[in-house]
């Protein structure tokens, strides 16, 4: 029997490293440096799009209703108008696409002018990162945003989980649908399938995908490579914004914490790399799969190895098992699991590997 709760909770989970390991896959593309900041400025859209939510309800006077209507032989329960929502998602996208901005023009663009190396470019991600983590502790501690917060959407800044307000469908059965988890599944397909339409079927991804390929040949034929870069920038923070919105309604009782100015950034990023790398660092589509693959596979496999050694407090070493799956993926498929299927030789590496180590012995 499927849980439904924790398959909810582990799609909207899924979906939000998949979007992760997206924007990190996008930026490693561009400018080949991991992007340590990536997770906070999910943060970035999360806390802005909190604060926009609870300024809005307070000027409209706007009141949680939890009074559901009829609607297919079920009841839909939408706590609050649609545009509170809308306003949310919106403007966490734009915190995260101002948040991705900054980093690129301000910190990476003018060291890779100066030819800085990966290290040197990859310490200036974390360097950005701690920056983010202290600015949104001043930011969560602010007595302005602390009253915001707590008087629009009865939020606490430092701890905030705005999952009891999200909008759901209660079946005739009474099943319980989260909204999120509509939100959630709908937004990575919709993405998902913009990015390919924008990839393979416009001029300007083919220049995108020319200006990654081959920057100097790219910019000999007439392409703006700056330009495109600026663009990846821009579909990284989207989706880091995005990501940010949805970890307001995953559950706390879910794969992540309520957020705040350190976590989950600080947890996830383990597991959001790890689903570029699985996926593959040079895929976007690799990274969409390897997201998910990654979501499902520390939630449910962490639950099942807890429930086999009667082991509940097994599930805070969730993140173990990404790392697993990376050394396996970077031993088997150093490219992605996705360029694997694509040569059709997993089954041949994985044999070649067991018949080699029995041969040494």
């Amino acid at each position: 029997m499927v849980d439904l709760n924790l398959l909810m909770s582990t799609t909207i989970y899924g979906s939000v490293l998949a979007l992760l390991a997206l924007g990190i896959t996008i930026i490693y593309m561009t400018t080949k440096v991991f992007n340590f900041a990536h997770p906070r400025l999910s943060l970035v859209g999360a806390y802005l799009a909190a604060t926009a939510m609870a300024v809005y309800v307070q000027h409209a006077g706007i009141k949680p209703n939890f009074e559901g209507s009829q609607v297919l032989g079920g009841q839909l329960i939408v706590p609050y108008p649609a545009s509170v929502y809308i306003i949310g998602f919106l403007v966490a996208m734009v915190g995260g696409v101002l948040a991705a901005m900054f980093e690129y023009y301000v910190i990476l663009k003018p060291l890779l002018k100066r030819g800085a190396d990966f290290l040197k470019l990859m310490i200036a991600t974390l360097a950005y990162d701690f920056l983010l983590m202290a600015v949104l502790l001043l930011y969560n501690t602010h007595v302005w945003i602390k009253k915001t917060l707590k008087d629009g959407l009865n939020l606490i800044a430092t701890k905030m989980d705005f999952s009891a307000y999200d909008f759901a469908l209660i079946t005739q059965g009474q099943t319980y649908i989260s909204g999120g988890f509509i939100l959630a599944v709908a937004v990575t397909v919709v993405l998902a399938l913009s990015l390919y339409i924008l990839l393979f079927r416009t001029t300007l991804g083919i220049k995108m995908r020319a200006s990654v390929e081959n920057p100097p040949l790219a910019e000999v034929l007439g392409v703006n490579v700056e330009r495109i870069y600026a663009i990846s920038w821009i579909i990284s923070g989207l989706t880091a914004g995005i990501a940010g919105f949805l970890m307001l309604l995953e559950p706390s009782s879910g794969s992540l914490k309520p957020i705040s100015a350190t976590s989950p950034a600080d947890e996830i990023v383990v597991s959001a790399f790890a689903g570029s790398i699985v996926g593959g660092v040079n895929s976007i589509f690799g990274s969409i799969f390897g997201g998910f693959f990654i979501g499902y596979v520390e939630t449910y496999v962490t639950n099942w190895l807890a429930l086999l050694l009667g082991m509940k407090e097994l599930f805070k070493y969730s993140r173990v098992v990404s790392m697993f799956i990376v050394g396996l993926t970077l031993m088997f498929a150093p490219q992605g699991v996705i360029a694997l299927l694509r040569e059709k030789k997993v089954v041949d590496r994985i044999l070649g590997f067991v018949k080699g180590r029995r041969g040494e012995k």
